[in-house]
């Protein structure tokens, strides 16, 4: 019998037993009215029965969602009107919780294989009880224990140790021995429930600074192998074209002494720069002084002339005042206009028509600007604020380390390089140096 007939039919055999048992009442014989008052008796009792059954439903169902029990769910289908839509709004919520649960199970179980799996130690523990709740398996390897319950366990095998997580404050940093190593412990903070926990992270210091070292090396020796072969290249070049003009005989002294001249003049740069590229960041690693723009120009175009005649490509100069001069390291900036010159001539493959321009000139404001344009394939918008980033590059064999080397130049003589770009149009790239 279903929950809507059930009440209404129990009312109503109480109604007629309360009508019935009148009726027999106004006869005055016991023999009629005493059993319709036990039958109204077991009647009402029935019907307490009942509806406490009900009541105790629901309180089991909100039991089992209280101990995280979420196979238990409400009758609704049979259930009346009047409450149908409740139970079904308390199964979709015990769903809720069970898929909550089932989430939050599943990221725990993943957080503790990710923190299995790293190699810096892990411990967790509660700061009142000093309980420990978790530790991972490089930090057993670490402490060579297979696990302790308290930070007492540490204190037995390692005093000091004990002493430095207890005191160790969140966000703060410091270095311990553990079996004879260099530990650097790192602790954070963070509330669950009722209790404050630590986290404390044991990182070997050796390891840490071997690491840093590697990629350190990794970036000086991409750093320089990258500026070497920017600059070897057309030397190579320069000396392949001069040795066919010798072996054609077509060649002039004069030719040979200027190509000579450049040759070594840019090796001497080459020695200079990678003396002077560690101490990019100080300003005295350089050597300051005034420099011709058009001396400039000529040195890197001179260099990069075979390149340019391979090519078929003819740059032009514009330098409205010869005699233009900055203030500035001359290896330098020959550098960050021959990485220039270089990434121009990479965007011009494939253009039909292809145009490079050099430019230079002086601003109303009493600084002086060199510019690279080219109408090669441009750089996509998305990209422009990463072209100088280290290592970050659009080209399938580049390093990503001459525009970012050539921004440390600029800024080394208090000035700035900025680009502008359209896709498939071309790119401008403007070096602006201090009045």
């Amino acid at each position: 019998m279903t929950y809507s007939l059930a009440l209404p039919l129990r009312a109503g055999l109480l109604l007629l037993t309360l009508v019935g048992t009148a009726a027999a009442l106004l006869t005055r014989q016991p023999i009629y009215w005493l059993p319709g008052l036990a039958l109204i008796i077991g009647q009402i009792a029935e019907l307490v029965r009942y509806l406490n059954r009900q009541n105790r439903e629901l309180t089991d169902f909100l039991d089992s969602l209280r101990y995280h029990d979420f196979s238990t769910n409400l009758n609704a289908a049979n259930a009346p009107a009047s409450v149908r839509q409740a139970r079904q709004l308390l199964n979709d919520i015990n769903r809720t919780f069970a898929r909550l649960t089932q989430e939050k199970e599943a990221q725990h179980l993943y957080l503790q294989n990710v923190l299995a799996l790293v190699n810096t130690g892990i411990l967790s523990y509660e700061e009142t009880s000093q309980d420990v709740r978790w530790m991972n398996e490089s930090l057993k390897r670490l402490l060579q224990i297979p696990y302790v319950k308290t930070l007492d366990g540490l204190k037995k095998r390692n005093e000091p140790l004990y002493q430095a997580l207890t005191t160790l404050r969140p966000g703060e940093n410091r270095v311990v021995r553990i079996n004879g190593r260099a530990v650097l412990l790192s602790a954070t903070a963070f509330t669950e429930a009722e209790s404050r926990s630590r986290l404390v992270a044991f990182q070997p210091v050796e390891e840490a600074l071997d690491e840093n070292e590697a990629q350190a090396y990794q970036k000086i020796l991409r750093v320089l192998t990258h500026e070497i072969m920017n600059s070897v290249a057309p030397i190579v070049s320069l000396a392949d074209t001069l040795q066919q003009r010798l072996q054609a005989k077509n060649a002039s002294i004069d030719d040979v002494e200027a190509g000579i001249g450049v040759m070594k003049k840019r090796s001497e740069g080459l020695l200079q720069f990678a003396q002077t590229y560690r101490n990019l960041s100080k300003l005295s690693a350089a050597s300051f002084q005034p420099v011709g723009v058009l001396n400039l120009f000529e040195g890197v175009l001179t260099l990069l002339d075979p390149t340019f005649a391979q090519r078929g490509i003819e740059p032009d100069v514009i330098l409205p005042d010869i005699d233009l001069t900055i203030q500035a390291d001359p290896v330098l900036i020959e550098q960050v206009l021959i990485n220039l010159l270089t990434n121009a001539l990479d965007a011009l493959r494939n253009v039909d028509q292809p145009e490079l321009r050099l430019s230079g000139f002086r601003q109303d404001d009493g600084r002086a600007v060199m510019q690279v344009a080219d109408n090669g394939q441009g750089i996509p918008e998305a990209m422009l604020e990463d072209i100088f980033v280290p290592f970050f590059t659009t080209k399938k064999h580049g390093s990503g380390i001459g525009l970012s080397l050539s921004r440390q130049i600029m800024h080394l003589h208090r000035g700035h390089i900025q680009v502008e770009s359209t896709k498939g149009r071309g790119s401008l790239f403007t070096l602006t140096f201090p009045g």
